[in-house]
This record gives C-alpha cells, structure tokens and sequence, in this order.
C-alpha cells in the first residue's frame, strides 16, 4: 500500500474513531439523563411515602391512605420502568465503548504502521545517501591523487 493510500486509510480510520466517541458520549449523556430521572423518582417516591404515611406528624384518614398506597404502587411501577431504561441505556453505553475502544485500536494499528513504514524508508534514504556520500569521497580521493 502506497504512503497516500495508508493516509487516506488513517484520515477514515480518525473519521471512524471521532464517531465512534460521539456515539459514546452521547450514549454515556443518556445514561446520565436516566439515572438523573430515576433518582427524581425516588426522592419524589421518597417524599411521597413520608407524607403518605403521616411520617411529618400529619394526621390521615384510610381513605387518603388506601389513595396513598395506590399512588405509592403507580410509582414504584414507574420507578421499575425507569431502572430499566437505566439498564438498557447502559447496556448502550457498554457496546458503543466497545466500539470506539475497537476503532481506537485500529486507527493506533494504523499509525504505528505508518510510522514503522516511514522508519523503514527513512533508514533506506539514509543508507542510499551514505552510499552516494562514499561514492563522491571515493571520487574526490581517485582525482586527489591523479593529479
């Protein structure tokens, strides 16, 4: 593979990557936004619950307190919905971090590639310089001494 065509590969291969942690930053603000909602929920559940059960020193009669559990029983279904949306949303986030760990090692495979090309080729330009330095030392000293 030619030097421009290992860096068009690179130049898609960072493409790839810058992507792939887009993803993963917008799958890790997803998680963030759930949990965010699901700890609402239970400071709400939370707060709820005291006041529902005259923890505040209120005093309830068991028609408000039959209500109050309904509502207490809609809310923790509510609150099992939202921890699984926190699952999945993190289930999300661990596939698309094994993404972009998966296109950052392959965009490092790449460049430690390049680098190891353009060594190589370093060392072959030196070589072929040095040969070319002997060659006119050798010529330099032949017409030296032919005179």
């Amino acid at each position: 593979m030619s030097r421009d065509q290992l860096a068009l590969v690179q130049d898609l291969a960072e493409r790839q990557e810058k992507e792939a942690a887009n993803r993963l930053g917008s799958a890790q603000s997803q998680v963030d936004v759930a949990q965010g909602q699901l700890n609402q929920m239970m400071d709400y559940r939370s707060s709820y619950y005291r006041l529902a059960t005259g923890a505040g020193g209120d005093v309830i009669d068991t028609s408000q307190l039959q209500t109050a559990r309904h509502f207490l029983s809609q809310l923790d279904t509510i609150v099992g919905r939202q921890q699984k949306t926190v699952g999945q949303a993190e289930l999300v986030l661990d596939q698309q971090r094994t993404a972009w760990i998966e296109t950052k090692r392959r965009l490092n495979a790449i460049k430690n590639l390049r680098a190891s090309r353009d060594q190589a080729r370093f060392r072959k330009d030196e070589k072929v310089i040095q040969r070319l330095l002997d060659e006119l030392h050798a010529t330099q000293t032949f017409f030296a001494e032919a005179r």
